[in-house]
């Protein structure tokens, strides 16, 4: 049983790309090392051009994407066909997510500056813009129809306005659920061609340290994240990227976890780690059990904050908080 915008379940949040790495030497390259250092330092200063880039479309939709998904869901849930709208006759009643002025602030800084900054990624530049140009036309809309259920004015005009308000703003969060299907898929696979490269640099620079396992960790958790998203996945193959995620898990913690300084940072990530494994394990059981949702677990298959355990929306909740965590080290 699937509420009108749905897919909002799947919007996650992205991991972060690192700072470029790579601590070069301060002293001056004799003449025969020139070119060599010359093109590390061309190469450095494109990987860093590309994090910034990268973490600007990052900044912007892991700030905004995943309120308003949730808040669809919310809208939507208490009326009993959302295509149509209140029908006036609904108790308790709950309002859009909200969007001022203020929550685009991040995101109308960092989407044109980074549209216009090397290298160009015509995909995924398009898709931000494109992104932007709905949150915008989502904005005034969504603002308004939260303050109308905030302020309960539906008990003062028998949900007239509410009525009203309803097509645009849907149609408005149509538009907003593809833009940001869109974004969210060609943000990722820029992101992910850049951390693979990255995760390769660090291991050649610098060894398996506690920024690579970092990286590492958040890759296999995507993986699995990505493979599970659907209750018909490959059993098989997500038992083999559950192992994968453990191996790498249970080697970072063997050779970085009480490492100073920062241990207690790490520790809350590995915690975060440990929840996303256990759910994911949940998550392969229920499947192959094919363990049925109850009522009251398909009306909450929908919020990731309340989704069922062994859900897809429940690995996500858990997945998304690995990342916050990922975003703090």
């Amino acid at each position: 049983m699937k509420h009108v915008l749905s897919t909002a379940v799947l919007a996650v949040s992205i991991t972060l790309a690192l700072a470029a790495c790579g601590n070069k030497s301060a002293e001056p390259a004799k003449d025969a090392a020139a070119p060599a250092s010359k093109a590390d330092a061309q190469a450095e200063e494109a990987e860093q051009a590309l994090t910034g880039k990268l973490n600007s479309y990052i900044d912007c939709y892991n700030d905004v994407d995943s309120g308003i998904h949730q808040g669809i869901g919310y809208y939507t849930s208490w009326m009993k066909d959302p295509k149509a709208g209140p029908t006036g006759r609904e108790e308790r009643p709950i309002g859009p997510p909200d969007l001022d002025a203020d929550d685009l602030k991040t995101c109308d800084a960092a989407i044109p500056t980074a549209i216009a900054a090397a290298p160009a990624l015509p995909e995924l530049d398009k898709a931000a813009k494109a992104y932007l140009d709905s949150l915008h036309t989502l904005q005034p809309l969504t603002h308004a129809a939260y303050d109308y259920y905030k302020r309960e004015d539906f008990e003062d005009d028998g949900y007239a306005r509410g009525k009203a308000m309803h097509a645009p703003l849907m149609e408005a969060l149509a538009a907003f659920v593809q833009a940001s299907g869109v974004f969210s898929t060609a943000l990722e696979a820029e992101n992910d061609r850049a951390q693979q490269a990255q995760l390769q640099a660090l291991e050649k620079q610098e060894g398996r340290t506690r920024t690579y396992y970092r990286l590492a960790i958040m890759m296999e958790a995507k993986s699995l994240m990505d493979l599970m998203a659907e209750d018909d996945f490959d059993v098989v193959q997500g038992r083999a990227r559950l192992d994968a995620f453990n191996t790498i898990a249970d080697e970072a913690h063997a050779k970085v976890a009480d490492q100073e300084p920062g241990k207690m940072d790490w520790n809350s990530f590995e915690t975060a780690a440990e929840n996303f494994r256990r759910e994911g394990k949940e998550r392969i059981k229920r499947v192959v059990d094919k363990t049925p949702y109850t009522d009251f677990e398909q009306r909450m298959l929908d919020s990731p904050s309340h989704a069922p355990q062994g859900s897809a929306g429940r690995l996500l909740n858990e997945y998304n908080s690995l990342v916050f965590q990922s975003n703090r080290q």
